[in-house]
């Protein structure tokens, strides 16, 4: 596809953002920046978003919006009803860490410039915790469970005391298996 389609040029901009945020940092995500990193024009980064704040409200809903349909999709693929919601948050969050960490970028930029850019993701959260409450599984287990994997994707996200190889995937099957046992 060339970079003359509008809808590949959006994309081209929104990672090359999500690059910047990761590579670089939240305060050297400049318009200058994404278009010089996307290859684009200041203008035609304009184009497509007006300032830096219409940027990052497109990244999180992109992004966000990617890992939500992620999470729906993981849950179709179920067999199971009992944790599906579940095994679904675990195994989406794992693809967004160990793929380009996108939906990441997007939420910290956010914070840092406008924290209410977050809302519609908290809101979206918000339904899905209700999901995993009625996921058919103890609300304990459940809650250790979703804090655990906030907790492995806060530690990766900041480099903060990563797990090797080893030891996640043996925390993701312990996780894996207080979701089974309540089957």
């Amino acid at each position: 596809m060339s970079v003359s389609n509008p809808e590949e040029k959006k994309r081209r901009l929104l990672s090359a953002a999500s690059i910047i945020v990761k590579e670089e940092g939240v305060s050297n995500l400049t318009l200058e920046a994404v278009a010089k990193k996307a290859g684009v024009s200041k203008g035609g980064l304009l184009y497509h978003y007006s300032s830096k704040e219409v940027l990052i409200k497109a990244m999180v809903q992109e992004w966000s919006s990617n890992y939500f349909k992620s999470i729906e999709t993981f849950v179709k693929s179920e067999t199971n009803s009992i944790g599906k919601w579940s095994n679904a948050y675990i195994n989406a969050t794992l693809l967004d860490l160990n793929n380009d960490k996108q939906l990441t970028s997007a939420l910290m930029a956010a914070m840092y410039t406008n924290p209410s850019l977050l809302e519609e993701y908290k809101n979206e959260y918000g339904i899905l915790l209700e999901k995993f409450m009625n996921d058919g599984i103890d609300p304990i287990k459940i809650t250790i469970v979703r804090l655990a994997i906030d907790g492995l994707w806060f530690s990766e996200i900041f480099d903060l005391a990563p797990l090797d190889a080893t030891l996640k995937h043996d925390v993701i099957h312990e996780l894996n298996r207080m979701i089974k046992e309540e089957e």
